[in-house]
């Protein structure tokens, strides 16, 4: 007997066009140590009384956006920011005149990665950037993408999700034209408030009937449908995504809403036949005979029981000295120039040639195509002398 806990759902629009929708995340079964997170989202910012117009060359004067998100751990919110073409030249989605919002000072920094979002790579959470320095770029309409001409307003809209930690998160953001130059800074930024949210309940699949989109754990059945939120451990996945992968032996944490219109959030965290290994490495001398010195570095994978034989992509983040911890956010992390393999297998290691001095973060991924998300093992840190 699942108990009922009512959400509700925040929407605020832009000129016509939605920027956020959430509610209440909470577990299956409450408990009173729980902190209740009720979302929200604040007023709508309005465009100014005027704006420059008809400057020589590449130019855009911010235009208004959609209000700050107030959000649960791990929630998603949708940002609209307007900006107007106050230059002579118009903006495409293609290439050579391309329009995006990149990451600026001071927070993450020009064209740094933010905690709140991206596309996956270099410690940013997936949130379907186009890069993860590039929140945004002007919408694409149609089989050619869009056009704004000068003395239009373009549209950028992204998408930002809540960091685990409660806190105040800020993104400041700047448009440009990509590899040819970057407009005005307004001081555009972002702003996120996360509250204490209820813990997520994790659960390992039983069964799954995907023509009633329900699956069953602990003898609880739980409805999923296109309102909620699905997560691939830190990739956002669509419903269809979820829907194909999730399977019996699954593990899944759970914010769930019995309520059809509120927003439940399902996040896979242990995939069968695609769940992260475990990392650890060696180091040593893997050149051959005739090198001596020992500036290489093995990376071993110990698999799941739930699958044999996986290809594991394998990435390198520098780190300072004295980590202690490789996560996500340790990065940014890339694949290591000095080796000649994306990965490895349990009967091929994967080998990282001539690492320079310094310590390390290293991480193996387990991918899974139709979700389009990796799920990563991370090693220790490892310093190379």
């Amino acid at each position: 007997m699942r108990h009922l806990r009512i959400a509700a759902a925040t929407l605020i629009v832009v000129a016509g066009m939605a920027a956020f929708s959430a509610a209440a995340p909470s577990g299956a079964v409450p408990t009173a140590s729980a902190a209740t997170c009720t979302p929200g989202v604040g007023p709508s910012i309005a465009p100014p009384a005027s704006v420059p117009s008809g400057i020589p060359g590449f130019h855009a004067a911010w235009y208004g956006q959609s209000g700050y998100p107030t959000l649960c751990p791990g929630q998603i919110s949708r940002a609209v920011v307007a900006y107007y073409n106050s230059g002579s030249i118009g903006w495409y989605s293609g290439f050579d005149t391309a329009a995006f919002l990149g990451t600026w000072n001071p927070e993450p920094g020009q064209d740094r990665a933010s905690v709140i979002g991206g596309d996956g790579t270099h410690g940013s959470p997936n949130s379907r950037w186009n890069a993860y320095n590039r929140p945004a770029t002007v919408p694409l309409i149609g089989r050619y993408g869009a056009y704004v001409g000068p003395n239009q307003v373009a549209w950028f809209q992204f998408t930002v999700k809540a960091p685990p930690t409660p806190g105040t998160y800020r993104l400041y953001i700047r448009p440009l034209i990509e590899g040819v130059q970057w407009m005005e800074d307004y001081g555009v930024y972002w702003q996120v408030a996360v509250l204490p949210g209820d813990p997520a309940r994790r659960v390992t699949v039983e069964s799954v009937d995907r023509t009633a989109d329900t699956f069953t754990a602990g003898g609880v059945t739980y409805r999923f449908d296109q309102n909620d939120q699905f997560d691939y451990g830190d990739w956002l996945i669509s419903y269809d995504q979820f829907k194909a992968i999730v399977s019996a032996g699954d593990i899944v944490d759970i914010n769930y809403e019995p309520v059809t219109s509120a927003m439940s959030h399902f996040n896979i965290v242990a995939d069968v036949g695609y769940a992260p290994p475990t990392v650890t490495w060696t180091i040593g001398n893997y050149d051959g005979p005739g090198v001596t010195i020992k500036n290489d570095v093995r990376i071993d994978f110990a698999e799941p029981a739930s699958q044999r034989g996986q290809f594991y992509a394998v990435e390198r983040a520098p780190v300072p000295a004295g980590t202690t911890t490789c996560t996500i956010t340790t990065g940014p992390y890339a694949n290591p120039t000095g080796s000649n393999q994306g990965g490895g297998t349990v009967a091929e290691p994967f080998i990282d040639y001539d690492v320079p001095s310094g310590t390390y973060c290293y991480r193996a991924g387990a991918h899974n195509q139709t979700a389009s998300a990796t799920a990563f093992g991370y090693s220790t840190p490892m310093t190379m002398p």
